[in-house]
């Protein structure tokens, strides 16, 4: 059974959905290709960690489900990185709720590898 009685209770889930709000409104100004790439990522980070969420807590599933949701994420910030290098404005919240997501992304991957027995 999961440790989070809804998904608003994971940081990691609401960061990456942040995100995805920051992205679909972003890209409206974007290329179609880029702009489908960045929601389609974006879009990967949410399922995945929620997919995540749903397995035990120091599950070979959740890990792999958290390991596939950090590397959208990170697919979702280059993107934002690309469109910033064409020359598109308004960028920095997308930017750093990206980031964001990346890192509260990583930190639930530690805190599912690591035991809270293990602890000193």
């Amino acid at each position: 059974m999961t440790e989070f009685a809804s998904l608003d209770r994971c940081a990691a889930y609401v960061a990456a959905r942040h995100a995805l709000t920051a992205i679909h409104s972003t890209v409206t100004r974007w290329p179609p290709p880029l702009a489908e790439q960045a929601k389609r990522a974006a879009i990967e980070v949410v399922m995945t960690t929620a997919e995540g969420i749903g397995h035990d807590h120091d599950s070979p599933a959740r890990r792999r489900c958290l390991r596939a949701a950090i590397g959208c994420a990170i697919e979702v910030a280059a993107v934002v990185d690309v469109a910033r290098a064409m020359g598109y404005a308004d960028l920095d919240r997308a930017q750093r709720l990206a980031g964001r997501s990346v890192a509260m992304l990583g930190l639930f991957l530690h805190a599912s590898v690591t035991r809270a027995d293990d602890q000193p």
